[in-house]
């Protein structure tokens, strides 16, 4: 979220900002690793919206509509057309920002006379939610808000969709009577889920318009810890969930569902303990976020310029540090995204019930990411990303091209960071288009309407193995930027 720098640099002269925010150098390596990212991996992910999803919607569903309409519901094409399109939309977007960012750090002038007013400069303190965060800290806000009100637009377009209405906003609805019963009811199953869109676009908006407000900040200023807004924004997503959880039992099973034109439902057992379940998990949540208030930083630490640095009994250089750091990041990305996907498709988020299998499920993943967190936690401990970043840039010229750019010796290592951490991943995504386009064949008949398959997954492989030609690329305009020069020992 933030890394502290009280040392001069050479970029003290220019300026370097993204959407007006001005950012330190450690903070534009983090922009760098993300936009890079989605640079290299959001193609993918929209080449299987277009080639998979919409194609199977245009020449699968579309035509299976036209040839007797009467026989489905009026929405169908809406059903099948929105998600896809959405997601189409949505997914560009962050590719068109994330080409943005890359340019703009990339090319980045010197604009030492560029006006103040035009910058939201570094030092400042936010008021955020009751907390005072710094600079960088607003920027986290700033960054996470934006993404978020995309992705609460596609989910309340998903939430008209038939196929989609079984999912975690409407399971909080659903109030266990049995083993294998639940009770709920339209008004509420109709009516939290577009609350609950509606509470955090709201949340979203506002965190984007006060994190780019602020005031200059003072030696007395006691900024909120960066675990500290960790732990709020988790517990605060826990809270409300909860909260509606606990209005539902109480519309439900109480007099206040004639309220809702609604008879109450008999109490039992099951309702009784998950109701006790949820108001433990309701106070739990609200207590942290209240402890969550009280993290601050005591006083602003300076920088170490020695430090060695180790990860599982490997000794790391700046230059492995760099790489290990952008590998992580890449990861955390890669394994939530696919936790959240797994966990919305096979309904592992479910507050009607725990199972074996959904606690397996989520300590899995969130074994995987922590794992994952662990060396960025470590690199960034103590401010020690400043001193990589600085004894990288202190370490030799290097130049090179890549494409119509041209990359100095740190932008270089991230380059090769993220394309090393790509390969296996697209590497894996070229076998499963295989074993998946062989089991398509093998039991392939025409009559169905699913010939589109034929050309879609060629198409595919074609976008992967073009992804892996630009990382392949990428690693052998960038290997020699990872030389140590003999002055660096």
């Amino acid at each position: 979220m933030e890394v502290k720098e009280t040392y001069e640099t050479k970029t003290n002269n220019s300026r370097i900002t993204l959407f007006k925010f001005e950012l330190s150098p450690t903070q534009k390596i983090l922009f760098l690793i993300l936009s890079l990212i989605g640079v290299l991996f959001l193609p993918f992910i929209l080449a299987g919206d277009i080639f998979l999803n919409l194609f199977q919607s245009i020449f699968g569903s579309l035509p299976a509509y036209l040839s007797n309409p009467e026989i489905y519901h009026e929405d169908y094409l809406f059903y099948n057309f929105a998600p896809v399109i959405t997601s189409i939309i949505i997914y560009s977007i962050f590719f068109c920002l994330s080409i943005y960012a890359l340019k703009k750090l990339i090319k980045t002038k010197e604009n030492s006379n560029e006006q103040k007013r035009n910058i939201i400069l570094q030092d400042r303190i936010v008021n955020w939610l009751g907390f005072k965060i710094s600079h960088g800290q607003s920027l986290f806000i700033f960054s996470v808000s934006l993404a978020g009100m995309l992705f609460i637009v596609q989910e309340y377009i998903y939430s008209y969709i038939p196929f989609f209405m079984e999912g975690v906003f409407e399971s909080l609805c659903w109030i266990p009577l049995g083993p294998y019963q639940a009770t709920s009811h339209d008004l509420l199953l109709n009516n939290v889920p577009l609350a609950i869109n509606a509470t955090f676009f709201t949340l979203c908006l506002y965190s984007i318009i006060a994190s780019r407000r602020g005031k200059p900040r003072s030696s007395r200023n006691k900024i909120a810890k960066n675990q500290s807004l960790i732990i709020f924004i988790i517990f605060f997503i826990v809270f409300l969930f909860s909260f509606i959880r606990v209005l539902c039992h109480l519309f439900l099973f109480t007099d206040l569902a004639y309220t809702l034109g609604i008879t109450p439902n008999v109490t039992n057992s099951y309702q009784t303990n998950d109701f006790i379940r949820v108001i433990v998990i309701l106070f739990i949540s609200l207590i942290l976020m209240i402890t969550s208030y009280f993290m601050k930083e005591n006083s602003q630490e300076v920088v170490k310029k020695d430090i060695k640095l180790s990860w599982v009994n490997i000794e790391l250089t700046p230059h492995r540090a760099l790489i290990l750091f952008s590998v992580a990041i890449l990861y955390i990305i890669f394994f939530t995204v696919i936790y959240l996907v797994t966990a919305f498709l096979l309904k592992f988020i479910n507050f009607t019930s725990i199972t074996y299998n959904s606690i397996l499920f989520h300590g899995i993943f969130v074994g995987i990411i922590i794992f994952c967190y662990y060396p960025i936690g470590k690199i960034s401990k103590d401010h020690r990303l400043v001193t990589i970043v600085e004894n990288i840039e202190n370490s030799g010229e290097y130049e090179t091209n890549w494409f119509k750019f041209r990359l100095n010796k740190l932008y270089s290592v991230i380059f090769l960071s993220v394309s090393c951490g790509l390969i296996p991943l697209f590497v894996f995504q070229l076998s499963l288009m295989n074993m998946n386009a062989q089991a398509f064949l093998s039991d392939f008949t025409p009559i169905r309407f699913n010939s589109y398959l034929l050309f879609s997954f060629p198409l595919m492989t074609v976008v992967i193995i073009i992804i892996l030609i630009v990382n392949i690329y990428t690693i052998k305009k960038t290997i020699h930027s990872i030389k140590t020069n003999p002055s660096e020992n």
